[in-house]
């Protein structure tokens, strides 16, 4: 029999101590069965002559490394959220199966992208100094998202730390997959939006004034058609003022943006665009899907009802659903229940089959199930509506795109045939 040293978070608090057993695996299963998430296991040597707690606080001591904010920024821009779901499910996996927390962070890391893994690096070492795992993410990895993060602290916290980390990667799954949808349905409307902007532009730009200049080469006064001269102004305006019709959209979308910084101006804007005819509906059922979702994975993981609805609140993205599920913590927080909320917000008309599944589960049981079925059924109206919408957007574009580039192309003609009549 060999001893082990181990170091176990159990309910919050971290548990030192000596295990004998035959073998690592077998210390591994003893500690795993009573229960805890295992920080350090090794076999005990007093090579050094210092306890390991001894050597945990002077590592501790010894301060880090500050955080260049470059690699911060080049992390949050560079790192996909797929390859840090596919890390968290893998070391879901390997606490899942006995395996130390330090060790499993280590593995994971070796076999991620550079930059992954250099942050799973960071993060070992401060779990190695003894800090918890909430907070290495929290100044490592905040581009997981509080809801995330928040799932991992409760599983550290209450001893499922392997359940919670598949947990937090199934939820980031699922908002990858409903972002790739909305993506992949107008992926193609926007490119032909820009073929044909490309194709007028170019006409425009380039093939028409060779066409005027040989239409001067000919020495005499040619009446222009209409279309033509109607050509030749948008021609002139776009010399004088091209830059800043290239400027409108990026000087709306940067004032969209700032608009947004201000609470209420942000919140109206958002409510308006939840309002809008066509696509409004699909800001709904996303916005829908994604409460519906958060909050019962957070119900469901064991979270205070009032900290779910604070990540909700702070991670909805909407301002206007933010400011309903600020409501609706101060309702519950009063002794009100969910329900209560959300009959006191806008989300009774926005998303009127929560406040019935939510009314009904708070009766007989099962709220995070119930709210996991509203989301599922959310997301198919979303896949559906985008499909409308899909199907709706291609011929407007080919319609007004088309009809652009065929103005262009009868001005053209117009123009020529008018030389030539003129000419004979």
């Amino acid at each position: 029999m060999a001893s082990y040293r181990y170091k176990v978070q159990q309910d919050g608090s971290v548990r030192l101590g000596i295990i004998e057993a035959g073998s690592l695996q077998e210390a591994s299963a003893v500690l795993r069965r009573q229960g805890g998430v295992i920080l350090q296991l090794r076999l005990d040597s007093a090579g050094n002559g210092k306890p390991a707690s001894d050597r945990s606080r002077s590592a501790a001591a010894a301060g880090e490394r500050p955080k260049s904010p470059l690699r911060a920024i080049a992390n949050r821009l560079l790192i996909l959220r797929s390859q840090m779901e596919l890390t968290l499910r893998q070391l879901g996996s390997l606490l899942a199966a006995g395996v130390p927390i330090l060790t499993a962070i280590r593995a994971v890391g070796e076999q991620a992208p550079p930059l992954v893994s250099r942050v799973y690096a960071e993060i070992g070492e401060k779990v190695r100094r003894g800090y918890p795992l909430k907070r290495c993410l929290e100044e490592e990895a905040p581009f997981l998202g509080k809801v995330s993060i928040g799932l991992i602290a409760v599983g550290e916290a209450n001893g499922t730390l392997d359940a919670m980390l598949t947990y937090a990667a199934d939820l980031m799954e699922n908002e990858r997959r409903i972002r790739g949808q909305i993506i992949q349905a107008f992926t193609y409307p926007a490119i032909v939006v820009l073929a044909g902007l490309g194709i007028g532009y170019f006409l425009v730009a380039h093939v028409f004034p060779k066409i005027m200049v040989f239409i001067e080469k000919q020495g005499k006064q040619v009446q222009l058609p209409l279309p033509t001269r109607m050509l030749i102004e948008v021609n002139d305006f776009l010399k004088v003022y091209g830059v800043y019709v290239l400027l409108a959209p990026v000087l709306l979308a940067l004032a969209y943006f700032l608009a947004r910084r201000v609470p209420s101006i942000g919140e109206r804007i958002d409510y308006v665009k939840l309002r809008l005819p066509l696509i409004g509906k699909a800001f709904r059922e996303h916005a829908n899907a994604m409460w519906c979702r958060t909050l019962g994975s957070l119900l469901g993981s064991g979270v205070d009802v009032l900290v779910a609805l604070q990540l909700v609140e702070e991670t909805i993205g909407n301002l206007h659903y933010s400011s309903q599920f600020r409501k609706m913590r101060e309702v519950v927080r009063q002794g009100g229940s969910l329900g209560k909320g959300l009959r006191e917000s806008t989300l009774r008309r926005l998303c009127p089959i929560g406040l019935t599944m939510v009314s009904v589960s708070e009766e007989s049981g099962g709220l995070d199930t119930s709210l996991l079925k509203v989301a599922d059924y959310s997301e198919e109206q979303l896949k559906r509506r985008v499909g409308i919408l899909g199907k709706l957007v291609e011929p407007a574009i080919f319609v007004v795109v088309g009809g652009m580039v065929g103005f262009v192309y009868f001005a053209f003609f117009m123009a020529m045939l008018a030389v030539t009549h003129s000419a004979a």
